[in-house]
């Protein structure tokens, strides 16, 4: 089997690779009733995991619905978005004699969406409640169903900074919420992203909205997997690497995600392209270019979306990406109180305990021992390339 190098989309049929263990406890949780929360740092290959975990229900009879909200922008997008997936997922309930003169009605309504914009309705707080509520009823919860729902934390950012942004993205959790807590429902979720849902959550005290899910957490490929995925790309390109290139590329990135893995064939590609062989001086310089080009940007552009924390997280990442061998906790509070009254240390240090806790959920560092590294030199290199040299 070859597989083609697809960086960025997520990958799906014969060019999805590994996880077979991560599939199997999917599977076995989402069989057992649980919705689950991917927790995963960007880049590691959620939405292509939720893709395949699409492929082998949709097998077994479920129904499956994909819902990606990464270019809505407005909560009438959002409505529009998850009635036109649920639609042409089949997971709507059929009008039925017994049926409200006004479920019926919307129900036909939604029916309309296929071909042209429907009306929703939503001038008055009443009117988008009743709408809400509606919905939830029409949802067919006898049989088995699996809805994705992904990057639904960046469009609640962005709806969080419209007027009233709160209280809409309060409102859409709450809801979304209520769906899974609907008694005897067969209809399981999974929600992923590039942005950390929990961290989301977290942060505007609406952790109580996600309580229920099941954490899934998903890391870097094994060391056999990420072998394997880079021995399948050089065979689709009739590239040769033998078992010590392939041991060296990988030593080299560490952090084995599939992300990686295909930006730095990507680059050794150019050597290939050429007709030259790959050697370690060639994966050194795919290495280094990699760090400074824009593969990695989006790692520097998320930040944003850590608020107030944004200008902290940049300046404790400036500073790991110039040592190596990592900083202290009590080091790095000292470079947040750099300039500040003594008097300011217990905030600083429990912004600085809060902020830790969402760079290590999103993969930038970890803890090591009692240390604060890089989890990538890939990333380390980048950031250091890009914000201090």
């Amino acid at each position: 089997m070859c597989i083609s190098n697809k960086i960025g989309p997520p990958v799906e049929g014969e060019d999805f690779f590994g996880r077979t263990k991560e599939i199997r406890q999917a599977n076995r949780l989402l069989d057992s009733g649980h919705s689950l929360l991917l927790s995963a740092p960007r880049r590691i290959g959620k939405s292509s995991l939720a893709k395949r975990l699409i492929e082998e229900k949709s097998r077994e009879g479920w129904k499956c619905v994909y819902i990606d909200l990464e270019e809505t922008t407005t909560e009438d997008g959002f409505l529009r978005m998850v009635i036109e997936s649920f639609y042409k997922g089949g997971i709507w309930k059929q009008i039925t004699a017994g049926m409200s003169k006004g479920l019926a009605s919307l129900l036909g309504s939604i029916e309309k969406v296929s071909v042209g914009p429907i009306d929703l309705k939503l001038n008055r707080k009443e009117e988008q409640e009743d709408l809400y509520k509606n919905l939830k009823e029409l949802i067919e919860h006898g049989q088995d169903t699996f809805i994705v729902v992904d990057e639904l934390t960046l469009f609640l950012g962005i709806l969080n900074k419209s007027d009233g942004g709160h209280e809409k993205v309060a409102f859409i959790l709450n809801w979304l919420r209520s769906l899974r807590q609907v008694s005897k429902t067969k209809v399981r979720w999974l929600f992923c992203g590039s942005v950390g849902l929990r961290n989301f959550t977290s942060n505007l005290d609406l952790g109580y909205t996600v309580n229920d899910l099941t954490e899934f957490n998903l890391d870097e490929l094994t060391r056999e997997e990420a072998s394997g995925l880079l021995k399948q790309l050089c065979a689709s390109e009739q590239m040769v690497m033998d078992d010590a290139l392939i041991d060296y590329t990988l030593d080299k990135l560490v952090w084995n995600i599939p992300y990686f893995i295909q930006i730095i064939f990507a680059n050794l590609m150019v050597f290939h392209d050429d007709g030259a062989a790959i050697t370690k001086e060639s994966i050194d310089t795919a290495y280094n270019r990699l760090v400074s080009e824009n593969y990695l940007t989006t790692w520097s552009e998320r930040l944003i979306e850590y608020r107030e924390l944004e200008n902290p997280a940049r300046l404790i990442l400036k500073s790991l990406s110039s040592a190596p061998s990592g900083l202290s906790r009590d080091t790095l509070l000292d470079i947040l109180m750099t300039g500040k009254e003594s008097s300011k240390i217990e905030e600083t240090d429990y912004a600085l305990s809060k902020l830790l806790r969402m760079l290590e959920n999103d993969g930038y560092i970890l803890k090591k021992d009692s240390i604060r590294v890089f989890r990538s030199p890939l990333l380390r290199d980048y950031w250091f390339n890009t914000f201090v040299q």
